[in-house]
């Protein structure tokens, strides 16, 4: 990875929209030398993929106390739910970082976390203001 990538990545960070075309005029290649690079760098795992950043309404911080035995498995079912799963130490097992458009769509998806085998606990937080 060269200069150029690295300013591809940052150009593609801003918009992932952006065309070739454009990204070829910023750096100073051909569209053809930007599409090839790109397509080296998702082939390397550098760009594991193009995504939408949007304003979120609401942002909640899901604590799971789990099974100790099932722990591994829960993480897999929460990362289907939730943007961000880590797993923690001290009373709980997991966080899960979960944002949602509405208070609706947030209820739903905590619901769904409590409803998985071996989860035994909850305690949601959710974010006030930045």
């Amino acid at each position: 990875m060269d200069q150029i990538d690295l300013q591809i990545l940052r150009i593609l960070k801003e918009n992932s929209r952006i065309k070739y075309v454009d990204i070829a005029k910023a750096v100073g290649l051909t569209e053809g030398a930007v599409r090839r690079r790109i397509k080296q760098l998702k082939e390397n795992g550098i760009i594991k993929k193009f995504t939408v950043e949007t304003s979120i309404e609401l942002e909640g911080l899901v604590l799971i106390e789990t099974d100790v035995a099932k722990t591994k498995e829960v993480v897999e079912r929460v990362k289907k739910i939730g943007n961000k799963v880590f797993e923690v130490s001290g009373e709980y097992d997991i966080a899960v970082f979960v944002w949602a458009y509405t208070v609706e769509e947030l209820n739903s998806k905590i619901d769904e976390i409590r409803r998985l085998p071996g989860v035994l606990n909850t305690k949601t937080l959710i974010k006030l203001k930045d």
